[in-house]
């Protein structure tokens, strides 16, 4: 084997730089989570991408879903399998919001509550309902993102607690002359 200097070893010609970076940038493109995975692929990630398939959002906090994911296992221990299940349900028929609805009604009933359950813990940023209900979300709530560019949802309340429901006191006419 002929010796090698350490400096020819790290020249590279141009064509080799493109090459390689040619090659990492391809790398990148592959969608990891499938050439890995044994079997369909579940939790967080997909709950994302099932998230975006029901808001019809291209991007989704991935942070946030992985909260409401969490809280809805928590809430419901079948809620990964029957995710799962209206995930390729929606993907192998390639199902539109407007057929989503009476597909689930009249074949799998057992999932129709689920795309209601993922809504509102995305745009309401509540997951539960009644004393269990659990607030994961207020300002970073899809329905607070929909106003943002006019409103902006209070994070304090500014007055006594309760003084949002007292009828305004009245002011005082001004007279000018």
């Amino acid at each position: 084997m002929p010796h090698l200097s350490r400096k020819a070893l790290f020249t590279l010609r141009r064509r080799d730089w493109l090459g390689a970076a040619a090659a990492a940038t391809a790398l990148t493109a592959l969608p990891w989570n499938s050439v890995f995975s044994a079997g369909p692929s579940s939790g967080p990630s997909d709950f994302v991408l099932l998230s975006q398939r029901l808001t019809g959002r291209a991007t989704l906090d991935t942070a946030m879903g992985k909260r409401i994911y969490d809280a809805l296992v928590t809430e419901d221990a079948r809620f990964p399998d029957q995710s799962q299940q209206l995930l390729h349900l929606i993907e192998s028929r390639r199902l539109t919001d407007d057929q989503l609805l009476s597909t689930l009604s009249s074949e799998k009933p057992a999932l129709a509550h689920l795309p209601a359950q993922i809504m509102t813990a995305w745009f309401l940023g509540v997951v539960g309902s009644g004393m269990h209900a659990r607030v994961l979300a207020f300002e970073h709530a899809l329905n607070a993102q929909a106003v943002a560019d006019q409103l902006r949802p209070p994070t304090y309340a500014y007055g006594a607690p309760g003084s949002w429901s007292l009828a305004p006191t009245p002011h005082p006419e001004v007279h000018h002359g």
